[in-house]
């Protein structure tokens, strides 16, 4: 059961919505919780109050109101539409009891899942009329105004290393890049007030929400206990919320030094998948398929110059490879690289994996004619996803190597799938396979080969491969869930994951 300093709070009963006030001294502060979807506002009292006891340099009331049909979405669908869910809690607020002077100094906005996105379509909506944002297992929009890196009022991003759906490590990396880019021009001090990104350690989507497991997102069994879970969210609300609040100079210096705390691990959790994606991004990967495809042997493949000639996707069928001898019997060749967008096992944007990355390469044969040597015209495109596969295991934090490696679930290949008559716009619109099944998440490259006897761009050999940030995907979150997903409080409390809270 939670330990709560009892004496530091007052929790009023009001109609459905929860409130909890501090008795502390220092700076009156609002925090607005939106519930996240489906969710009744009495599951978030515990949040709450582990917020409130933390925040010891406020004196910090916390109302999560109750929203109609537990759906803030309904009233606040948009930045345009957000009245119904602003006058659910202003009235609210009154029936706290806080009265602000300017919210844009004295009222935050949280919310959990689905209420982060109704939080942001309200700050939005109200013209950033607040002092701070707070992203509980959710986000901003990726770009753009309203992206971390361009928002105007402060906001937190955090949610649990064993989220299972659109709040994972894989899809916050993206945020805490933005964060990243920001502390390089601004100070790390000043990104860890104004754009922190967090992921806390062996804390799921659920315990944000204590007695109410979050089935629809595909949730994982928390690594924690509720009590460690609602103290790690707690002590990072408290930090945010001291650091963007008028508190003493030794409570901002505290805040400070947990804001440094949290980076050291979500640089462990994050740095791998910008590692992943710029294999993505830069062609790299391209190039390392280029050097397997070549079938060059080892005397041979450093006289092979690999060019990149990186697109976006949409470019993609429009580019072709090229090719020239060098001085020396070496060959200059000249590649395609892109990549397509979020994609595979899990619905779209949950993540920031490419679908597949995607390669025009010149053939093995075509190297063998240029350079008068012989190749190995065996190599294949799948070659290159067991590289990945291997990849995704060396940039794995420690810990989740372990837990990952203790599930029986692998990455397993199939043979390359081949376009029908080589047909280009074809292989374009085709995609690679990657399956989940009970067993392995089954992988297949889609392939083309147009040999030097064809007659439409002879001597290619083009490659649709699984990136190492999908497969680092797989080995974060996906592959730990069970196939068919069936996973509950009551199945995590076994597993000695997810435990129960006495409310």
């Amino acid at each position: 059961m939670l330990r709560i300093l009892c004496l530091l709070l007052v929790p009023l009963a009001v109609a459905g919505d929860v409130v909890v006030k501090s008795t502390n001294s220092g700076p009156e502060r609002l925090l607005i919780f939106i519930p996240g979807g489906k969710v009744p506002a009495e599951n978030y009292k515990l949040t709450a109050e582990a917020i409130v006891t933390a925040a010891t340099g406020l004196n910090l009331t916390v109302v999560v109101p109750s929203v109609f049909k537990d759906l803030c979405i309904i009233s606040c669908f948009s930045t345009y539409a957000c009245s119904s869910l602003k006058s659910t809690i202003d009235t609210a607020v009154a029936k706290s009891g806080f009265i602000s002077t300017n919210p844009k100094e004295d009222t935050f906005v949280a919310g959990h899942s689905l209420g982060a996105t109704c939080g942001s379509n309200l700050v939005v909506g109200y013209s950033y009329n607040y002092a701070g944002l707070l992203e509980f297992g959710g986000y901003t929009d990726k770009d753009g105004e309203t992206s971390v890196a361009n928002y105007s009022i402060p906001v937190l991003t955090m949610a649990g290393e064993l989220d299972g759906g659109g709040a994972r490590p894989g899809k916050l990396a993206l945020y805490y890049e933005q964060f990243k880019e920001y502390a390089t021009k601004h100070g790390e001090d000043k990104a860890l007030t104004l754009k922190p990104v967090h992921s806390l350690l062996g804390v799921d989507h659920s315990n944000f929400c204590p007695g109410f497991f979050v089935t629809a997102t595909k949730d994982l069994c928390a690594e924690v206990s509720q009590d460690e879970g609602l103290q790690a969210i707690g002590k990072a609300s408290a930090a945010f919320l001291h650091l963007n609040s008028p508190t003493t100079s030794s409570v901002k210096a505290a805040a400070l030094a947990t804001m440094h705390e949290m980076l050291d691990v979500s640089r462990k959790l994050f740095e791998p998948y910008l590692e992943a994606f710029e294999y993505e991004r830069g062609g790299s990967w391209c190039k390392l398929a280029q050097r397997s495809i070549s079938g060059l042997s080892k005397e041979d493949a450093g006289k092979l110059q690999v060019e990149m000639e990186v697109v976006p996707f949409k470019g993609f069928q429009h580019g072709h490879t090229k090719y020239s001898p060098v001085e020396g019997g070496g060959l200059k060749v000249t590649d395609i690289a892109s990549y397509e967008e979020a994609g595979g096992f899990g619905p779209y944007d949950i993540h920031g994996a490419a679908k597949s990355i995607d390669c025009k390469m010149v053939g093995g044969d075509r190297i063998a004619e240029q350079m008068q040597v012989k190749t190995n015209l065996n190599t294949t495109c799948g070659a290159m996803n067991r590289l990945a596969v291997e990849t995704a295991l060396e940039l794995l934090p420690e810990k989740s190597k372990k837990r990952y490696l203790a599930q029986t679930r692998r990455v397993c290949y199939g043979e390359d799938k081949f376009v029908f008559q080589n047909i280009g716009p074809l292989f374009v619109k085709g995609s690679i396979t990657v399956k989940e099944t009970e067993a392995c998440l089954e992988v297949a490259s889609l392939a083309l080969i147009s040999t030097l006897a064809q007659a439409i761009y002879p001597g290619s050999h083009y490659c649709k491969l699984l990136s190492p940030a999908m497969a680092l995907e797989w080995m974060m979150t996906d592959g730990l869930k069970p196939f068919p997903y069936d996973l509950t409080a009551e199945s995590c409390k076994k597993k000695g994951g997810f435990q129960e809270i006495v409310v």
